[in-house]
């Protein structure tokens, strides 16, 4: 019973400096899309459609902010996976055909 509370203390500590990392992760991602999506409302308005590459790109990082979410919001210990690795499937299909 002890080991189990002492493993949840050290894993809330190890959480302050992840979540400096996870915002500098989210934050450079986030803007990258901020961009991306001006480039994809452009691209849809003047071709009248959606672009696949890039509502993949934005759904991508949707799913790693959720999961971001749900580590630091103490919702459960599994920390989200690094940048550059396979990460689990994105959590809502993109419906451009």
């Amino acid at each position: 019973m002890m080991g189990g509370l002492m493993g949840e203390r050290v894993e809330v500590i190890l959480r302050i400096p992840l979540a400096i990392v996870y915002g500098i992760i989210v934050g450079v991602w986030g803007f990258i899309v901020a961009i991306s999506f001006l480039i994809h409302w452009l691209y849809t308005l003047i071709l009248g459609r959606r672009h696949l590459g890039i509502a993949k790109f934005t759904n991508r990082y949707l799913t790693y902010v959720y999961l971001v979410y749900r580590y630091m919001w103490l919702v459960t210990n599994e920390r989200p996976w690094p940048i550059g690795k396979k990460g689990p499937e994105e959590l809502q299909p993109v419906d451009v055909k």
